[in-house]
């Protein structure tokens, strides 16, 4: 991981004194400055290692106040990490993290206390990314956010323009960009995965081994891929996005990233109402997707999807198989992240194509297993977990039990209020088309409902 990788540059060799730290214990400044003078005090290690008061007290300036700005800054920034992660290491509930971060209830003095004591535990690179974080002006390098600069750091004291270390950290960050995009608003997600690309872009200007500049491309290529997502969340043209992609995983014969990207296309076609263009990105997806990828299976169910909504029943059944199939035979782990194409989204992908058909009886019995994976499962998935209530409120209205798509379509704008799509908004406004000819209550209700959500 980022964290784990990253290495601290050489302090100051001037030596410092333990009786001055000691002085700076005392002066009531910061839980961070006795820290500082503990770790000289009981150790042997060489003085001249550690910051003078004064350097101290100018990198830990004054104690945290936890709001939910500085809370997700010292996850993001400083730790690295995805929320469920720093739940974990908290020891409380992923939704009282999120609560704590969206401001929807103040951290109780339990979950402050154990910020203090992560913040405590975190080493000097942690703290340093996570105040610079909350404090631009304490970053080494101007206009550049603190993760970047850890990372040009690690740069830096490589030998070479680029080291192992930092491509190392460059892939594990793609990863860990695949979770926050499930939990990140669309428009902030961009801006940090475009601050990433921009960041290798500049890496690909230096002297680089052929290795090296492969990977960064490749790396280039699937960070291309989340801005063409993100894009497409927010309804913003995401083709030229997927162009780069592409041409970058051509450059070095990445099958696997080819065949995301098809699918990536084969879903902007879906929602810009083009589904034969999207049979032919989704089979161009299937057919380079190497054996036992999640590209291969999510190629799959994207072409069932496509030939749905085209009403060609055998061709999606046939195109549901071998996602099946594929699923069957994949050999790469599920993650739980954007990349992975995890056990909910077969049933999910099925649900919407038997929909689309107008085969009421299946669409419901698998937008209901979706909806059960998904809500068991601690990932967010929130566009499957809304899409999936979607159909299986569309299929209830059309048995006409309006009582009960009035129910699911109330989650499924819950849902949507967390983290607003626009993909998923177009679902539930075909919902609402579906209701549209009928006036009982609850679906009058539910109308109203989503346009006070909605504006």
């Amino acid at each position: 991981m980022l964290v784990r990788a990253a290495r601290q540059a050489p302090r100051s060799h001037r030596q410092a004194d333990t009786s001055q730290i000691c002085e700076v214990m005392t002066d009531g400044r910061s839980p961070l400055v006795s820290w500082q003078a503990n770790q000289l005090a009981g150790s042997n290690r060489d003085l001249s290692l550690l910051a003078t008061p004064e350097q101290v007290l100018l990198r830990y300036p004054a104690p945290v106040e936890w709001t939910p700005t500085t809370i997700r800054q010292f996850r993001q920034a400083g730790l690295c990490l995805p929320q469920d992660k720093f739940a974990t290491e908290l020891g409380f509930a992923k939704r009282t993290i999120g609560n704590a971060e969206r401001g929807t209830h103040p951290p109780s003095l339990a979950l402050r206390q154990a910020l203090d004591r992560a913040l405590e535990k975190a080493t000097d690179a942690q703290r340093d990314r996570f105040f610079a974080a909350i404090d631009p002006g304490a970053a080494a390098f101007p206009g550049i956010s603190p993760t970047l600069e850890s990372v040009e750091l690690l740069r830096r004291a490589e030998a070479s323009d680029l080291g192992t270390g930092t491509l190392q950290q460059l892939e594990e960050l793609v990863e860990d960009l695949g979770t926050e995009y499930f939990t990140t608003p669309p428009a902030e997600f961009r801006a940090t995965v475009l601050s990433w690309r921009r960041y290798v872009a500049q890496l690909l200007e230096g002297k680089l081994t052929l290795r090296e500049r492969r990977q960064l491309y490749a790396i280039a290529g699937w960070l291309s891929g989340l801005i063409a997502e993100a894009s497409l969340a927010l309804g913003e043209p995401a083709e030229p996005h997927c162009t780069t992609a592409l041409a970058l995983a051509q450059q070095v014969g990445d099958a696997r990233l080819t065949g995301w990207i098809h699918g990536t296309q084969a879903q902007i076609a879906l929602y810009a109402g083009d589904p034969r263009d999207a049979i032919t990105f989704a089979q161009a997806g299937r057919q380079v997707a190497p054996v036992g990828s999640a590209a291969g299976v999510r190629a799959c169910a994207l072409e069932a999807r496509a030939h749905g909504r085209c009403g060609d029943l055998a061709e999606a059944e046939h195109a549901l198989s071998r996602a099946e199939h594929a699923l069957d035979v994949r050999t790469e782990p599920q993650t739980r992240s954007f990349f992975s194409f995890d056990m909910p989204y077969v049933p999910y992908y099925a649900g919407t194509t038997f929909l689309w058909l107008g085969d009421t009886a299946r669409a419901r019995a698998w937008a209901g297993q979706a909806i059960e994976l998904c809500d068991t499962d601690p990932s967010p998935w929130p566009v499957a977990r809304t899409s999936a209530r979607v159909d299986l409120a569309v299929a209830l209205t059309q048995a006409g039990e309006y009582d009960g798509a009035a129910a699911i379509g109330n989650e499924a704008m819950d849902i949507w209020a967390e983290r607003p799509t626009r993909p998923a908004r177009k679902r539930i406004e075909e919902l609402l088309a579906t209701l549209r000819p009928f006036t009982v209550p609850c679906v009058v209700e539910l109308r109203e409902r989503w346009r006070w959500i909605s504006s």
